[in-house]
């Protein structure tokens, strides 16, 4: 029996008949292929970044797939002398594409540098803003350079929670360990507020990179290092605060939700019309710190104003769907430093 049959062949592409998969013929290297044929072979071999808007179940058609023995082939060019290739930086570029599509197949932690582009839909209306955010390659744990899927489904639930309406004049927004920033791009696109993103000092030049690339995308958008662990007890001035706290996938530790919360407490403007919107993965495992984020919010004086579970993708990992939980929070009717003073909507910077 061919395991490998093939139905039909056009150009560099063939059909397997066994897999059902259109893929791409490898030039033999002991055949020493022109240095065009491989580059060209090794572009067409480019892995994009992982779509999150593909529809589950919808039929694409025939699918592109990898040929049989890639890593090898790969491996073969990497660890080739390429002799009949004369010009040495045109080896370099070779290895390098080999390289780097070895790694596009080795798991995101092994994968090098990318750029997505985020669809975020925008309020009342069938528009919607695009945000091309780069991803570097992951080093250590700097897992802040990852865009996971409950800042996606938070961006584009954002347009459809039930808030108040900020005025842009006067009204402003802070984003808790921001990562790649898509929360905070969202909200500035779709509130027209300006926007603060914050994260710690690894994170930053990335996330100022993001911020400046989707300028055009909605309201000023600055970037700061913020560590939830510096000046804790410090009280913040009333005028420096923020009507709206952001923060996507902020628990990883046990200590997290008593630093988040912290911040929260200290930056969210102390008004009947500000609001904390919060969207966690419900990973196992961390069902402790959640309970102990919902606890602690509630102890400073917030409560939920609404949530719900959603499902998601991600590519971490093995990837697959994730099912996250998003909570929207606001100052309780018994807050004592909501009733201090009667604060009118100028105070708050609301229409």
């Amino acid at each position: 029996m061919v395991s490998n049959f093939r139905l039909w062949s056009f150009g560099d592409w063939v059909i397997d008949c066994v897999s059902g998969w259109l893929v791409l013929d490898l030039p033999a290297l002991y055949a020493r292929p022109p240095v065009e044929e491989l580059l060209s072979v090794l572009n067409r071999l480019v892995l994009a970044p992982i779509s999150w808007e593909v529809e589950k179940g919808k039929d694409e058609g025939v699918a592109v797939g990898d040929p049989p023995g890639l890593s090898k082939w790969l491996t073969g060019i990497i660890a080739s002398p390429l002799k009949w290739i004369e010009n040495d930086e045109v080896k370099e570029v070779v290895w390098e594409a080999a390289s780097t599509r070895l790694a596009e197949r080795c798991g995101r932690t092994a994968m090098p540098s990318q750029t997505r582009t985020f669809r975020v839909p925008l309020p009342f209306s069938q528009k919607s803003v695009n945000l091309s955010l780069r991803e570097p390659t992951l080093i250590a744990d700097n897992l802040g350079l990852k865009t996971w899927a409950s800042s996606y489904l938070l961006s584009k639930r954002l347009a459809l929670l039930d808030l108040p309406t900020f005025s842009p004049a006067t009204a402003k927004a802070l984003e808790l360990g921001a990562g790649t920033g898509l929360v905070g791009l969202a909200a500035a696109a779709i509130f027209k507020i300006p926007v603060l993103l914050t994260d710690l000092p690894d994170i930053v030049p990335n996330l100022q990179h993001n911020a400046d690339a989707n300028s055009a995308s909605g309201a000023a958008v600055s970037v700061a290092v913020m560590d939830w662990r510096d000046r804790v007890d410090e009280v913040a001035p009333e005028g420096e605060k923020y009507d709206l706290v952001l923060a996507a996938d902020p628990l990883y530790s046990p200590e997290h939700p008593g630093l988040l919360v912290g911040m929260v407490n200290k930056w969210l403007r102390k008004g009947t019309h500000s609001r904390v919107v919060v969207e966690m993965p419900l990973r196992d495992g961390y069902s402790s710190e959640r309970e102990d984020f919902r606890s602690r919010m509630e102890g400073v004086g917030l409560e939920v104003r609404g949530e719900g579970v959603e499902t998601g993708v991600d590519d971490w990992g093995a990837g697959g769907e994730v099912e996250c939980w998003w909570s929207v929070w606001g100052w309780n009717g018994d807050c004592e430093v909501c009733s201090v003073k009667a604060l009118d909507d100028d105070d708050v910077g609301l229409d």
